[in-house]
């Protein structure tokens, strides 16, 4: 017997980063969604390879929810896994089963025995009864390094995703009419930028890119000589402007932030073109940019610049109720939260 919706434990979306545990809870009505709850919880760098330190971020923030039988939805970071897209000719599920390991050995640079396979068959976009399909292989000592860590805060994993196709979950639900030919999307986090490229909304590529909002930071305490906190303080220009700290030309701070965001800039537009080398594709329609490095000095318009396309933010809450103030975790820092609605929405396979 079914068990029915309301008696089940929640799904919660936990965005496991360097710096932090990000969880989200919504719930689904009649096809819309409602933000239950949202917030995170403190990781230094070291937590992110010990899975006790992981469990201990996780029961944070998970408390703060007040959830304690809660399902999760986690991910792994890009760097875990392989992604590729195939193009095969027309078969049955049945074939196409058995055809994805001997597919997989060609483009795998390890054994398959150490890899979890994973497949999703594309929407066609041509004649000609082609199959394509998006590949993933995922490294099992990941996986495992995974769910152990959020098995030892207490809960029960029931979806281990991966990061970018959570953040393509969260676009897709917030602008579920959008059918461009060519989407970009980038995330920028603390360690890692993670570029998705969409054709008509449907993910074709992704690559991780070893740049994020920590780039900023060492490049400021390596040029300025300043320590960790104060170069976090001058990376972030508020409303009022960029904090003054004495000794310190505020013009010299934008340069060394603009000198990163270029070198970031110019991995997101060699990621792109080494995808349009293999699949030449329409002018870009858009880029959407999240994370919580996304208004990092100049992204936006060297982006825009770059790419020659128009650049807008995500609010991956845009579409999601909110009644109340039940999430004030999430006021002002919307684009952060991507990764966690993306993997939040998946209850039932709700994308």
């Amino acid at each position: 017997m079914r068990v029915p919706a309301f008696f089940r434990p929640p799904v919660v979306g936990l965005d496991i980063g360097s710096d932090a545990v990000k969880a989200v809870i919504l719930r689904r009505s009649r096809g819309a969604w409602t933000l239950v709850g949202a917030a995170e919880a403190p990781m230094n760098d070291s937590g992110t390879s010990d899975p006790e330190l992981v469990a201990e971020a996780l029961r944070e923030v998970l408390d703060t929810l007040r959830v304690r039988r809660g399902r999760i939805s986690a991910a792994l970071p890009g760097s875990a896994a392989i992604v590729k897209r195939l193009s095969l000719p027309a078969m049955t599920e049945a074939e196409l089963a058995e055809a994805i390991p001997w597919e997989a050995e060609q483009y795998i640079p390890f054994d398959l025995a150490e890899v979890q396979l994973d497949y999703q068959v594309l929407p066609p976009d041509h004649a000609g009864g082609a199959t394509d399909v998006l590949l993933v292989a995922a490294k099992k000592d990941r996986i495992e390094s995974r769910t152990d860590a959020i098995i030892r805060s207490g809960r029960q994993p029931v979806i281990l995703d991966l990061e970018a196709f959570a953040l393509v979950n969260a676009y897709q639900a917030n602008h579920h009419d959008r059918r461009d030919p060519m989407t970009v999307l980038v995330h920028a986090g603390r360690v890692s930028t993670i570029v998705c490229v969409l054709e008509r909304s449907q993910l074709v590529f992704t690559r991780d890119i070893a740049l994020g909002g920590q780039t900023y930071t060492d490049a400021l305490m390596r040029d300025l000589d300043v320590e960790p906190a104060t170069a976090e303080r001058l990376k972030h220009a508020g409303p009022l402007g960029r904090p003054l700290v004495p000794g310190i030309d505020p013009s010299q701070v934008s340069a060394i932030l603009v000198d990163v965001t270029t070198q970031l800039v110019t991995e997101i537009r060699k990621s792109i073109d080494f995808y349009r080398a293999a699949a030449p594709t329409e002018h870009i329609s858009r880029i959407v940019v999240s994370g919580g490095a996304h208004d990092a000095e100049g992204l936006m318009v060297l982006l825009e610049n770059e790419l020659e396309g128009p650049v807008e933010i995500l609010d991956p809450f845009l579409k999601i109720s909110r009644a109340g103030r039940r999430a004030p975790a999430v006021d002002g820092a919307g684009p952060a939260y991507a990764v966690a609605v993306g993997l939040a929405m998946r209850e039932d396979g709700a994308a």
